[in-house]
C-alpha cells in the first residue's frame, strides 16, 4: 500500500512517523485516534487504499504516543495544542499549504480545536466517529483521569466500556479482561495515561463550531454512542453534511466501504478536481 516510511522530528524535539502516497492528487490528510496507528486505523485495504485508488494523494502519521512515532511521558508533552501542531508541521514539511482533513475520534476532536487557530490549512474538515468537544463536561474530565490512572495501572476497561456498542451487552468481566489486555498490546500506557489527562484542552465551544467556513462533515456508525452529538452538531450547524453507517461501530466504522464512498463523495463535492 505504501511506498516508503518517513520520520520528522518536530518542533519540540518528537520524532513523528508519517507516511505520503498517493501522486499529484488534491492531498488528504488522515489523523487517526485514541490507541491506534496510521495501519492499525485505516486498516488493510481500508479507507486510505481506497482513497488512494480514487486518485488522491493519502498523507497520515501516526500521533505522537503511538505506533512508530515517538512516545514521550507526561501531559505537558500532549497538552495544548501540541497533537494538533505535529499536524500542522508535517504540512509545512511537505509544502503543503491547504488540505482536506479526515480525523477520527481522538483525531477529530485533535484537529477541531487546533484548526480555530489554523483555519487556513483545511480545504475542508471530515470528523469521524467524534464531532468535537463542543459537548465537554466536569464529569468527563474527571472521567478521563480516573482513565489515566487505570492505563497507568495498565488497564483500559473504562475507555473500552465507554465506547462500547450501542444496544449490545457489555463484556463479562473475563472477556472484558482479554479485550484490555488486547488493546494495550505494544502500547505504552504511561504515554496513553498522558494524552488521556490532556484531553480537555481540546475542549471547544458550539460557537467555534459555527464559525468554521471550511464545507465540514462528519460520519458516524449507527451503532456508535456518538451518533447522538452528530444530530445534535447538525442541528447548531444545519450545514454540516452527515453520513450514518448502516450498523457499523466505533471501532469498525473507519473500515467499512460505505464510510469511503461517504468520504470519498463529500471531498469530490469541494475539490477543484474535475474527474
Amino acid at each position: 500500500m505504501w511506498n516508503d516510511e518517513h520520520f520528522l522530528t518536530v518542533s519540540d524535539g518528537t520524532k513523528i512517523h508519517f507516511r505520503d502516497e498517493g501522486g499529484a492528487g488534491e492531498p488528504v490528510l488522515f489523523v487517526h485516534g485514541f490507541t491506534a496507528s496510521i495501519g492499525g486505523q485505516w486498516g488493510r485495504p481500508g479507507l486510505i487504499a481506497g482513497m488512494m485508488e480514487r486518485g488522491w494523494r493519502a498523507i497520515a502519521f501516526d500521533l505522537r504516543g503511538h505506533g512508530l512515532s515517538d512516545r514521550p511521558h507526561g501531559r505537558s508533552a500532549y497538552g495544548g495544542n501540541r497533537m494538533g501542531l505535529d499536524a500542522i508541521e508535517l504540512l509545512d514539511h511537505l509544502g503543503i499549504g491547504r488540505a482536506h482533513i479526515v480525523g477520527y475520534s481522538l483525531g477529530a476532536h485533535i484537529m477541531a480545536h487546533t484548526l480555530l487557530d489554523h483555519r487556513e490549512r483545511a480545504r475542508t474538515l471530515c470528523l469521524g466517529g467524534a464531532a468535537g468537544r463542543w459537548n465537554w463536561t466536569d464529569a468527563e474530565t474527571v472521567a478521563v483521569n480516573d482513565e489515566a490512572d487505570e492505563l497507568e495501572a495498565g488497564g483500559i476497561t473504562r475507555h473500552i466500556l465507554r465506547l462500547w456498542p450501542k444496544d449490545t451487552p457489555k463484556p463479562a468481566p473475563d472477556e472484558l479482561q482479554r479485550l484490555s489486555e488486547r488493546k494495550l498490546a505494544g502500547m505504552d500506557t504511561v504515554a496513553l495515561a498522558g494524552i488521556k489527562r490532556a484531553m480537555p484542552d481540546h475542549k471547544i465551544t458550539r460557537d467555534d463550531m459555527c464559525s468554521f467556513t471550511m464545507p465540514l462533515f462528519g460520519f458516524v456508525g449507527t451503532r456508535d454512542p456518538q451518533l447522538q452529538a452528530f444530530h445534535t452538531l447538525q442541528q447548531f450547524r444545519p450545514s454540516t453534511e452527515i453520513a450514518e453507517i448502516e450498523d457499523a461501530t466505533h471501532g469498525n466504522c473507519p473500515g467499512r466501504p460505505e464510510a469511503l464512498d461517504a468520504v470519498d463523495g463529500f471531498l469530490r463535492r469541494h475539490s477543484e478536481r474535475t474527474v
